[in-house]
């Protein structure tokens, strides 16, 4: 997968819907993902509640990638801890279950920012990590949700986007 094929509209399919509920990495609290990422010279968080705990605890994201909403259902107070994160601020379109091409878009740019960047989804960004990965360089941290659980950290390596590029090979 190369370049702008990568860029297409996906969607997920039922059959993989228990395969990308499994953590990509490490499940961790939010202590322990702070401790691994304070120092990391790039960090991507997916997701409200793990933007805003990363941030509370002294480690803004580089990028920000939330939708004001935490299992589902709008979040007024995440919302304004979230809105503080990012002194740019992009808009995308993403349904859930859904990996759109406006998504790629907004994290590609946001990657080329040399400001901090909140991506706000109109939508879900439960996707998200999947083209984060995919798009950031070697050495990245990404972090995002797993409600109840605590956040999964990826850091970005070739086996990581070997991971993801199989994934994204098969949603359709």
């Amino acid at each position: 997968m190369a370049g702008q094929d990568l860029w297409r509209d996906r969607r997920l399919p039922h059959a993989m819907r228990d395969e990308l509920r499994r953590p990509l990495g490490p499940v961790l609290s939010g202590e322990e993902a702070f401790a691994k990422v304070r120092n990391a010279p790039f960090v991507v968080t997916v997701g409200d509640a793990s933007t805003a705990d990363l941030a509370a605890r002294g480690r803004a994201p580089n990028i920000a990638v939330v939708d004001f909403k935490t299992r589902r259902k709008a979040d007024d107070a995440l919302r304004e801890q979230v809105q503080q994160i990012g002194s740019r601020v992009l808009t995308t379109v993403n349904p859930p279950t859904t990996l759109t091409r406006d998504m790629w878009r907004a994290l590609s740019e946001a990657f080329k920012s040399k400001e901090r960047v909140r991506i706000e989804v109109l939508g879900e960004e439960d996707l998200a990590a999947l083209a984060a990965i995919e798009l950031a360089p070697e050495g990245t941290a990404v972090l995002y949700g797993m409600p109840g659980e605590g956040v999964v950290l990826v850091w970005v390596d070739a086996r990581a986007k070997a991971a993801v590029r199989d994934l994204l090979a098969r949603m359709v």
